[in-house]
C-alpha cells in the first residue's frame, strides 16, 4: 500500500544520508545513490562545506568504484520485491537468482537488471508480483506448467526443481512453462540440476532482436541455450551463452560505464556496424538496429552459423 511505500522510502533514505556521510562515499557515483533515485526519487541532502576543506586542485583524487558487499545486494533486492507484493519465499528466490549473476561477474544479468527488466515491468503491469505456478499437463517425465505471467525468477526454479524430481525418479525430466517472464542466467538453473547430481538443460525464447545473416532488421530472439554437467571437481561444467555475439543486458552495461558498444555486435537498418552504446539502446526500442548473431556480422566470421 501507499503508508508502506512512503515508509519504505523513509527508511531507505535515513540510510543513504546516513552512509553518504562516511569516509570514500562519492553520492553522485555511487551506484546505490542512483538506485535510491530511481525506485524512491531519492535526492542526497547536501552537507554545509568549510573552509577548511581542500581545493578542488589540491583535493585527493578518488576512485568512482564502489564495493557493495554481496549480501547488502542481495537484502536490498529481497526488500524491493517485498514492496511490490512478492511473498517472502519468492523475494528470497528472486533475489538469490540475481545475485547469482553478479557473483559470476555476469554483471548484464543482475542487480542491474532490478529496475528496467522487474521493477518497471510490473509497474506497467506486464508481468505480476505474485501469481500462482500451474501443473497444466503432466507425465511420469514430463511437465507444462503456466506461470500466469508471474516472475520468471521464481517460475524458472519451480520448473527446474519438477524436472529434477522426475529424473530422480524416472531417469529423465522435462518441464515447459508457459506464460512465463524474463527467468534471469539461464546457468542458474543448470547449476540446480549439477548439484543434484543430474546433467542440466536449461533454454528459453526471446522477442526479436537479432538479424540474421546479411540482414538488418530484428527478426531472430536471442534465445539463450545452456546446459551444465557434475565433474570430478569442486565444481561442475556448465556453459550458458545466448545466439549472438551480445545481448542488451551487456549494452546497458556500457551505458553505465559509459563505454562504446565493440564493433560487429550491433548492426542498424542502414547496414552500418554501431558503437554508440546510447543511440544503439533508443534505436533498439523502435527497431532500427539489431544485435548480430554468434560469429559477428555477414558470412566471415560464420555469422549464420549463430
Amino acid at each position: 500500500g501507499s503508508d508502506t511505500d512512503a515508509s519504505l522510502k523513509v527508511k531507505f533514505s535515513t540510510l543513504l544520508d546516513s552512509y553518504k556521510d562516511e569516509a570514500g562515499v562519492n553520492a553522485s557515483t555511487d551506484p546505490l545513490f542512483k538506485i535510491g533515485a530511481l525506485l524512491y526519487g531519492y535526492t542526497p541532502t547536501i552537507s554545509p562545506s568549510t573552509s577548511t576543506s581542500p581545493s578542488p586542485s589540491t583535493a585527493p583524487a578518488k576512485s568512482s568504484d564502489c564495493i557493495i558487499p554481496f549480501d547488502y545486494m542481495t537484502s536490498f533486492m529481497y526488500d524491493t520485491f517485498l514492496s511490490y507484493g512478492v511473498s517472502p519465499s519468492n523475494a528470497k528466490i528472486c533475489a538469490d537468482v540475481l545475485i547469482e549473476a553478479d557473483k559470476r561477474g555476469i554483471d548484464s544479468h543482475g542487480i542491474g537488471r532490478l529496475k528496467p527488466i522487474y521493477c518497471d515491468r510490473m509497474d506497467k503491469g506486464i508481468l505480476w508480483p505474485d501469481k500462482p505456478i500451474d501443473v497444466v499437463k503432466e507425465t511420469d517425465c514430463l511437465a507444462v506448467v503456466d506461470g500466469n505471467l508471474g516472475i520468471g525468477l521464481y517460475i524458472g526454479p519451480k520448473c527446474m526443481e519438477i524436472a529434477i524430481q522426475k529424473a530422480k525418479k524416472h531417469g529423465v525430466g522435462f518441464v515447459v512453462a508457459q506464460n512465463s517472464t524474463h527467468y534471469g542466467i539461464a546457468g542458474y538453473y543448470a547449476t540446480m540440476a549439477t548439484d543434484a547430481g543430474c546433467i542440466g538443460f536449461t533454454g528459453t525464447n526471446a522477442r526479436p532482436s537479432i538479424a540474421p545473416t546479411h540482414g538488418v532488421e530484428p527478426m531472430l530472439g536471442t534465445n539463450p541455450l545452456c546446459f551444465g554437467i557434475p565433474t570430478d571437481d569442486e565444481f561442475p561444467f556448465v556453459i550458458d551463452c545466448a545466439t549472438s555475439v551480445n545481448q542488451r543486458g551487456k549494452i546497458e552495461r556500457y551505458a553505465r560505464e559509459g563505454k562504446d558498444t565493440p564493433k560487429g555486435c550491433v548492426i542498424d537498418n542502414d547496414g552500418i556496424e554501431r558503437t554508440d552504446t546510447e543511440g544503439i539502446l533508443k534505436d533498439m526500442v523502435q527497431g532500427k538496429c539489431a544485435l548480430t548473431p554468434l560469429g559477428g556480422a555477414g558470412e566471415d566470421m560464420g555469422g549464420y552459423k549463430g
